[in-house]
């Protein structure tokens, strides 16, 4: 299970070396006015000169390909080569310990020294021939490895969104706001802008580098080019997560599947929509007519792959995630390669078709409680079983797969397809298509889940309180190499289930949809909107929801896949840990990975590593309660993105560490609430507007009277190259950290660049901040962090 190997975040040293008093304030901060200035919500992160320069990245940073530990006394131990890098051409083995770098020793107790080779190698550049000193079995041996290159230089151009530009963003902020622009402003201080433009551009460089294993020059398979352009433009973070958020606020739902296909970098022709008017059994065949076509569509995703790599692919690939399952560094190998012979455009394509059909399906207006449906005519690639069961009558309707109020059973080359009537019914075994006219039901099956049989999987439920309580992984609306869509139309539902439900792409999409109701979610794990090469979305439209897991859940998405957790009215409740410890903590603290959440795979003991994916958070109306622990609401992890916007309500959000807008390892975290007043508070911290090691954070708070409760590296900090933003446009407001919080940046460990922390309050009267701060002033700290407190 690779999750117990990913987040060993490098930091307490960081930590304990940097960490400065607060009293120390008013003698390192100098002051700017800014009483005479007004500055624009709409324009004021806008960068209208310093940005990233691919002309001045050195793109001939040298590569060996290890994966590296440093052994006390002896050197650098070889843990891992990468299979057809220079160091396995050149015969280096896992085991052997490197003592010199051209006689240089490498002997070092504080691990320095892996530092040291770092920075060495990548100077020698491609084309080098170092002569490596090793130690294998008690015998001295020399390695000469040809160095190559280790940035790429063919990298995807950005996502087809003309809103995406830097051009676009300036004309759009020149309309919609009026007032200069606060990164403009800051930057009138060269000194400042040096600093930031060094920053900026080593964030940019991170979009060319390799994954681990990558040997080759191609562009990087797994990352996502919104990815590389926020990396690239940091400083149009928050107005870059307002746009995707904007996707997925204004879209119907094939619309939604459309922009997150265009945010995977994929690219399909979507079906024109034909509106068809007609009785149900009409529209249920037609449902049942495009089922063929979509079957098809699945196939050709995977027409790449033997039946053996298949196989391999469908078991395996749920491991990486699951954490009662475990998967070796090879085999986790072989799955990210696998994945690449995966064609995912087919899985969009197919479920936008059943999106229109299901839309007709639900056109029907009749009087369900007198509906008589038929047996339907299955084309010939659905015929093979004509078992046909019509009940005479309601009491009569049922066996062991199904029960009570059962219409009609019929079977077909993919699975079954079920009709049940008004009254309640049970559904005990899968099927391939469920249509439910209403009535308080029972679902311990799949419930509009996809699998290896069932290619495509349809649940429509058009009213009643029903439960789907399933005690499998894999279910109510999970696409796992497929498609599975579950649509209930009215009433208060339960969902229950495990690992992959609700929600959830697996190589596939997968599709909750719960139109109104007072509605409850629980599950495992990777559930509530996940996907892991693919699309997993839950849409909640209406009522006072729960939301209920242990880790992976909430709006996440994993390498090449979007999780989209939407709930559009309601005072809902969101939680997730409680079961996984983290292992900086095991006794206070827990894993969420949760709550608008980009993951990706960090090769952080193994050479194997793959960029993440993007997950989203949106909830539109309502106070609500967010509860996490460790990476949640609105954080990325290793080349991700994660999201959380709510637009309304006075609402609490509750975390632990690396939470409220904090990107993690060349990752981007955004939580952006534009109404209410709010409570943020965080146990720990590296929390609330954070960027670490190439990373960048967003809490951008628009109005109200918010409250704001950190730690240590809390409330705009950057550190190790990265870039942390706590913004809050309006409001009296308090904010409350202890050490290196508040506007704070951190020189890297590494390399001579200094991150970027800001915590800026464009407004309010009676502000209250740790320390004593002077209205309408800014504040440049000794540090390389800025303070701003607006009137």
């Amino acid at each position: 299970m690779v999750i117990k190997i990913l987040y060993r975040v490098i930091l307490f040293c960081t930590l304990t070396v940097n960490m400065l008093p607060h009293h120390a304030f008013a003698k390192e901060a100098v002051p700017v006015s800014v009483r005479d200035v007004s500055f624009s919500p709409e324009n004021f992160f806008e960068l209208s000169e310093t940005g990233f320069d691919k002309e001045k990245v050195h793109f001939n940073k040298g590569w060996i390909g290890i994966f590296m530990e440093n052994e006390k006394d002896k050197g650098i131990l070889v843990v891992e080569t990468t299979k057809g890098s220079p160091a396995e051409k050149a015969g280096m083995k896992t085991g052997d310990i490197i003592t010199k770098i051209n006689n240089e020793p490498l002997v070092d107790n504080e691990g320095k020294n892996l530092i040291r080779f770092k920075n060495s190698i990548e100077t020698m550049g491609a084309g080098a021939v170092p002569t490596l000193t090793v130690l294998r079995d008690g015998n001295v041996i020399e390695c000469r490895p040809e160095l190559i290159a280790k940035l790429l230089k063919n990298v995807k151009k950005p996502v087809s969104l003309p809103v995406l530009s830097p051009k676009t963003f300036l004309t759009q902020g020149a309309k919609k706001g009026q007032g200069q622009s606060f990164m403009d402003f800051v930057m009138e201080n060269r000194a400042y802008r040096k600093m930031c433009s060094d920053t900026i551009q080593r964030i940019g460089e991170e979009v060319y580098v390799r994954e681990g294993y990558q040997t080759n020059e191609a562009s990087n398979p797994f990352r996502l080019s919104i990815i590389d352009y926020s990396l690239q433009n940091p400083m149009n973070t928050y107005e870059t997560g307002k746009i995707i958020r904007d996707l997925f606020l204004e879209e119907s739902i094939a619309g939604q599947v459309l922009s997150a296909a265009k945010l995977l970098d994929v690219e399909f022709s979507e079906r024109e929509e034909i509106n068809h008017e007609g009785d149900l059994q009409a529209s249920i065949q037609r449902l049942i007519n495009d089922i063929v076509p979509c079957v098809s569509l699945i196939k050709e995703v995977f027409d790449a792959l033997t039946e053996d790599e298949f196989d391999f692919l469908y078991q395996s690939a749920q491991k990486i995630w699951v954490q009662e399952e475990t998967i070796e560094p090879s085999d986790m190998a072989r799955v990210l390669e696998l994945s690449q012979k995966v064609d995912l455009s087919g899985l969009f394509e197919a479920v936008t078709l059943m999106l229109h059909r299901i839309e007709d399906i639900k056109k029907y207006d009749g009087d369900l409680t007198q509906t008589a449906l038929q047996p339907f005519t299955l084309p010939a690639f659905l015929q093979g079983a004509d078992n046909i069961k019509i009940p005479s009558g309601k009491e009569a309707g049922g066996d062991d797969d199904y029960a009570g109020d059962v219409l009609l059973v019929q079977d077909t080359s993919i699975g079954k397809i079920v009709i049940g009537g008004t009254g309640a019914t049970y559904y005990y075994n899968d099927a391939a298509v469920i249509v439910d006219l209403g009535g308080n039901d029972y679902y311990s099956n799949n419930a509009g889940a996809s699998g290896k049989e069932i290619p495509v999987s349809v649940c429509i439920d058009f009213s009643g309180n029903d439960t789907y309580n399933a005690a499998k992984s894999f279910v109510q609306g999970t696409g796992r190499f497929g498609i599975g869509i579950l649509e209930d139309v009215k009433g208060d539902d339960k969902y229950l289930g495990r690992d992959f439900a609700q929600g959830a792409g697996l190589f596939g999409v997968g599709l909750l949809l719960d139109n109104e109701g007072d509605d409850f979610y629980s599950g495992n794990a990777l559930n509530s909107g996940v996907g892991f090469f693919g699309l997993g979305q839950l849409i909640d439209a209406n009522g006072n929801d729960v939301y209920f897991s242990r880790q992976f859940s909430q709006g996440v998405g994993f390498t090449k896949g979007i999780g989209i957790l939407e709930d559009d009215n309601g005072n809902d409740f969101y939680f997730t840990g409680g079961k996984y410890p983290d292992f900086r903590d095991p006794e206070k603290s827990f894993q969420s990975m949760s709550q608008g959440m980009g993951m990706g795979i960090r090769p952080e003991t193994t050479i194997v590593g793959a960029s993440g994916g993007i997950g989203i958070l949106i909830d539109k109306k309502g106070s609500d309660r967010y509860y996490g622990d460790y990476f949640s609401q609105g954080s990325g992890y290793y080349f991700s993105m994660g999201l959380l916007f709510d637009s309304e309500g006075s609402d609490t959000y509750y975390a632990s560490r690396y939470a409220q807008g904090a990107g993690i390892h060349s990752a981007i975290g955004i939580l952006g609430d534009n109404g209410g007043d709010d409570k943020y508070e965080c146990s720990f911290g590296v929390s609330q507007g954070c960027g670490h090691d190439t990373g960048i954070g967003f809490l951008v708070d628009t109005m109200g009277n918010d409250i704001y409760t950190g730690e240590i590296v809390s409330q705009g900090a950057g550190m190790e190259k990265g870039i942390g933003v706590l913004a809050d446009f309006q409001g009296d407001d308090v904010y409350r950290a202890k050490d290196s919080s508040q506007g704070f940046s951190f020189p890297s460990k590494t390399e001579e660049i200094t991150g970027i922390g800001m915590l800026l309050d464009n407004q309010g009267e009676s502000d209250v901040f740790c320390d004593v701060v002077q209205g309408d002033y800014l504040f440049y700290r000794a540090n390389g962090g800025l303070l701003l407190n607006k009137k």
